[in-house]
């Protein structure tokens, strides 16, 4: 339930963004959304699917892989949004006299 919640606050980040007025770059926002696709792709790969043995393997390799690219996601999107504060930071004490 707990990463179920975790995609859907990561899908919502976008939108509440927007709502907010926050406008940066887009690409840390996209990245954060697909971190969300990927842990519902965890939630989802926990079903217990009948069928042939290779579904099962296919589906336990999907289990294995997706939360650590979702974390990827949100470790990369941590980083872009932490370079461009640095950026607009160091742009604003160009911008102020000392």
């Amino acid at each position: 339930m707990h990463l179920i919640l975790l995609a859907i606050a990561c899908l919502g980040v976008q939108f509440v963004a927007k709502y907010v007025g926050h406008n940066v770059k887009k690409l840390p926002y996209d990245l954060v959304g697909l971190g969300g696709l990927f842990f519902l792709l965890t939630a989802a790969s926990g079903l217990d699917l009948g069928g042939i043995d290779v579904i099962h393997s296919l589906v336990g390799m999907v289990s294995m892989i997706s939360p650590i690219m979702g974390w990827f996601c949100l470790l990369g999107a941590t980083v872009l949004g932490v370079l461009d504060m640095f950026k607009h930071v160091m742009h604003v004490e160009k911008l102020l006299p000392h």
